[in-house]
């Protein structure tokens, strides 16, 4: 326990003077420190000590807990506020104020409509005349895997075939398409 004998400057407080009125504040420190100081023994001066050890040491877990969980507080409220950000998207409402169409039907394709074909989706002029070159079923399986973004799983449902047989499929067209693109260009 720091005391010193010398009194504090007017205007100026010493640096653990909170403390000490801290400690002094409850009734059972007030009688060890008044003990202490009229009655100097060895063990009057353990009891003081070991009493602002653990008035200390509350302090400390105390602080510690209360920084903790303003850290955490913290970072809840940014987090809380980034998802507050987030808006879920009603699909009914129209995509902008100039459009009408919904954001529904931009992202459903119709029956009769293509989402994308090919020359939209490949820029690379030699990519696109290998796949081309494919045959019809590997084509549109790699157009149902890569540009419609379906599953093995998902495309052999659609087309009524097993999963096995897209890999296949898929694994076959890629072998081709590598071998036809240079080496650094290679999927």
């Amino acid at each position: 326990m720091m005391c010193s004998k010398e009194k504090p400057k007017q205007g100026k407080f010493h640096p653990n003077a909170a403390l000490m009125q801290g400690f002094l504040k409850e009734e059972q420190h007030r009688i060890v420190y008044e003990q202490a100081e009229r009655y100097p023994s060895e063990a009057n001066l353990r009891k003081l000590n070991a009493a602002f050890q653990q008035f200390y040491t509350e302090i400390q877990l105390t602080n510690y807990l209360t920084t903790t969980l303003s850290y955490y507080a913290r970072n809840y409220s940014k987090q809380a506020a980034v998802l507050q950000g987030r808006e879920l998207t009603v699909l009914d409402q129209p995509a902008s104020e100039e459009q009408e169409t919904s954001k529904k039907e931009m992202l459903v394709a119709k029956e009769d409509q293509t989402v994308y074909s090919w020359e939209q989706a490949i820029h690379d002029p030699v990519l696109l005349t290998a796949i081309q070159d494919l045959p019809t079923k590997q084509k549109q399986y790699l157009e149902l895997h890569f540009i419609h973004q379906l599953t093995h799983t998902e495309v052999a449902e659609k087309l009524d075939i097993s999963q096995q047989a897209v890999s296949k499929s898929i694994q076959s067209a890629l072998r081709k398409l590598r071998s036809v693109l240079p080496k650094g260009d290679a999927p």
